[in-house]
């Protein structure tokens, strides 16, 4: 009887040290991890954008001419394609990064599964940083494009070859080291 009282005594200890052992192994390697993970890769780097339509819409003007997206008027330059979407929180805080990429190269916005009020109000809101604005009511363009979520910003080259893509919402270091540097040798 005494044997089973002195295991427990213990128990809670053993099981203390097993926890802080792992616990310090897993910080350790995360600590030694190498800091330039980057982000998932897509299949798409390296090739042509997906031919796929996508209406424009525009937001601001009386036009309502039926037309799709025209990533040729883009040739021989470097430009950015971003999908994006009014409910989108992330989107928010990435509008004035892009806004700031715009003036450097077009950026061209894809509303994702949105609706034409809600994302009208959102560029009203945190401002319009899109050359053209198409839209992607039934998410099969993001499909297409390998998009897992909105925010997500691709870089296409002068020969319409995507070469950066990012999933999430283009922050300023990101911005800075990874996009800046990019456009500047393309």
């Amino acid at each position: 009887m005494k044997n089973n009282f002195t295991i427990l005594k213990t128990l809670p200890f053993a099981l203390f040290l097993i926890i802080f052992c792992v616990s310090a192994l897993v910080l350790y390697q995360l600590k030694n991890a190498p800091k330039n993970i980057k982000s998932i890769k897509s299949e798409l780097i390296g090739k042509n954008i997906p031919e796929i339509l996508i209406p424009e819409v525009n937001y601001f003007g009386s036009s309502n001419q039926k037309q799709n997206l025209n990533f040729k008027e883009y040739e021989n330059q470097i430009f950015a394609v971003n999908f994006f979407a009014s409910w989108c929180a992330p989107c928010r805080i990435e509008a004035p990064i892009l806004e700031e990429l715009n003036k450097i190269i077009p950026v061209v916005g894809v509303a994702y599964k949105d609706k034409f009020m809600d994302t009208k109000k959102f560029l009203n809101d945190f401002g319009n940083p899109y050359k053209k604005i198409g839209i992607d009511n039934y998410g099969k363009v993001a499909i297409e494009w390998g998009v897992y979520g909105v925010p997500e910003t691709f870089l296409i080259n002068k020969k319409g070859e995507i070469i950066y893509r990012h999933a999430g919402p283009l922050l300023y270091n990101i911005f800075k080291f990874e996009v800046l540097p990019l456009v500047q040798e393309n």
